[in-house]
């Protein structure tokens, strides 16, 4: 039978005890009383309120076991009944789900579950780690973890689940808490609007076979066009701490065009956008776009493709064999062009000179030319195998080897005073000069030289003027239409008769076109009869020279002059 005096003892060392604690027992409450012959076991859950330096007035929840023994408070013993607190063991080695803890249940060591709570260094995020209980030990229980974390300002919502599953499994950070990550603001950018130069490819044929000279057409740009576009930099978005503070972030930083770009300009309707100032080549750089009137690259070959563009093209070194480039404007060629194509709506420049291929095209004896073609002049320091096309005048600086060299104005062979100018083989035709140091060489090869009115002038001047005779038939039948119109008013709608009047002024436009290029060509042509070929040191043996309808052959070399028509028609040299 247990001893009632030992049930009060007890009680009263319990009492003792919470009050030496600061507990205010009045809120203890005996939820289990467990009892045998040799010892006297209470479990006791305490909901009270403490003031301790480190905890102020923080509310815990924890279960406590009381041991009575007989032995102790029968005078066997001098100790006394104690009651374990949280300041003499871990606070979050609570009995699992409120049982009564079994010290005799394992020989092992007894050691109850231990936690720790560990948060980032900002804050941003709070891991749990927790080592399982042996021995019979105190199991932790969620609410404990949840206690000790809201005890230190967490204010997020915990993942109870993970919790839980760690409290079961044991394990080390485990993240059981979270704010919100901060977003940092982005810089502001440029944002090209144009193509790149570089995303050119081959070409595919009808038969799915690459042309890898032909790359496509090279980007272009007018004035107005958009190139490039200021995006605005983002604030970014603050963070939030598990403790419920907010995590500062830097704003993106400002971005603009840099000063100095040009062909280009800020679109007034919107200071974002950069547009084209001018008509060209637009050129892509780390802070801006540039727009070149001349297309610039560094040699034309199969890397680059066949060039096509609107404007003018620069070549710092060599144009390939088999390559093509051709521009609307001037192109310039600081290196030499090889057997390959030039057409230019401008001037022809080859600082190093122009040849053609020595070797055979296929199985055939014709060998492979360069061909230029351009509506300006043509300067060159030196050709060979080339065939010119000029509509003003061929300058070669020193010689023109078996070349066919035709121009609208003059030909030009060597420099003043250079000592230098040979003209060997080939043709040369044009209108008013053809001039050289000397003609043909001492191989004798045939060079032929044309000078003067030849068929292609007269042959301009029949096309001119059949197109202005067309025009005038149309011009007279519109003017009968509107005489017409006007006798029997109402009978044409208004919206005829401004036809009408619009056609009538296109085709008075077209035949004055036309009458003006009737009289240059007959300015040329009456200029083609003063045409001169003129060898200032030496003509050699095999040359040919022809001024309008008469020509003359060199039997024997003979010494410079000049060729041209006399008083009465016919050539003189002189």
């Amino acid at each position: 039978m247990i001893n009632a005096l030992h049930w009060a003892l007890t009680i009263a060392v319990a009492e003792f005890q919470w009050h030496q604690r600061g507990i205010n027992h009045s809120e203890s409450k005996i939820t289990a009383l467990q009892c045998d012959q040799t010892a006297w076991l209470v479990s006791l859950q305490i909901s009270c309120t403490r003031s301790q330096s480190h905890v102020h007035n923080s509310k815990f929840t924890t279960n406590h076991t009381l041991k009575y023994d007989p032995n102790i408070h029968s005078g066997n013993s001098t100790e006394s009944a104690t009651v374990k607190s949280p300041g003499e063991r871990d606070i979050s080695n609570h009995p699992k789900d409120n049982k009564m803890e079994n010290p005799t249940a394992s020989n092992t060591v007894r050691s109850d579950g231990k936690f720790s709570l560990r948060p980032t260094t900002d804050l941003s995020a709070i891991y749990l780690s927790y080592t399982l209980p042996t021995g019979g030990g105190a199991q932790v229980l969620p609410e404990s973890v949840i206690g000790a974390a809201k005890s230190h300002g967490v204010v997020v919502e915990l993942d109870v689940e993970a919790i839980k599953k760690t409290l079961l499994e044991g394990g080390a950070n485990v993240r059981v808490g979270y704010g919100r990550a901060p977003v940092q603001g982005t810089d502001g950018h440029l944002e090209v609007l144009v193509d790149n130069m570089k995303k050119r490819s081959p070409h595919l044929d009808e038969n799915g076979l690459a042309d890898f000279r032909d790359l496509g057409e090279i980007v272009t740009v007018k004035p107005g066009d958009p190139l490039m576009r200021i995006v605005d930099p983002t604030p970014g978005e603050p963070g939030l701490t598990v403790t419920g503070k907010e995590i500062p972030v830097k704003p993106g930083k400002k971005v603009s065009f840099p000063a100095g770009l040009d062909g280009v300009k800020v679109d007034p309707a919107d200071p974002h956008l950069l547009v084209a100032a001018i008509s060209g080549c637009p050129i892509v750089a780390k802070k801006g776009v540039t727009v070149e009137a001349v297309y610039r690259v560094q040699n034309v070959d199969l890397h680059t493709g066949n060039i096509t563009y609107d404007g003018g093209v620069h070549v710092a070194g060599d144009v390939h064999s088999g390559m093509t480039v051709k521009a609307t404007g001037d192109i310039h060629v600081e290196g030499t062009v090889e057997d390959a194509i030039l057409e230019a709506g401008g001037d022809v420049t080859v600082k190093c000179g122009i040849m053609g291929s020595d070797a055979d095209h296929d199985t055939s004896d014709k060998k492979i030319h360069a061909t230029i073609k351009c509506g300006g002049s043509c300067t060159v320091k030196f050709a060979q195998d080339a065939h010119i096309f000029a509509g003003n005048g061929i300058f070669v600086q020193e010689t023109s080897m078996q070349c066919g060299l035709t121009a609208a104005h003059q030909i030009i062979v060597g420099d003043q005073d250079s000592h230098k100018g040979e003209l060997i083989g080939g043709i040369a035709r044009a209108t008013m000069l053809v001039k050289a140091y000397t003609i043909g060489s001492d191989d004798h090869p045939r060079t032929i030289v044309i000078a003067g009115n030849d068929k292609d002038l007269h042959e301009r001047l029949r096309e001119c003027n059949e197109k202005s005779k067309l025009a005038d038939n149309k011009f007279a039948d519109v003017l009968m239409e509107l005489g017409a119109a006007k006798k029997s008013p109402g009978k044409v709608t208004a919206e005829a008769m401004a036809q009408l009047d619009a056609s009538r002024v296109a085709l008075y436009a077209e035949i004055a076109e036309h009458t003006a290029e009737a009289l240059q060509i007959k300015k040329e042509i009456d200029l083609a009869q003063q045409a001169q070929v003129v060898a200032e040191k030496k003509v050699f043996t095999g040359a040919e020279i022809r001024i309008g309808q008469k020509h003359y052959e060199t039997k024997q070399d003979r010494e410079g002059g000049v060729f041209k028509l006399g008083d009465k028609g016919e050539l003189v040299f002189g």
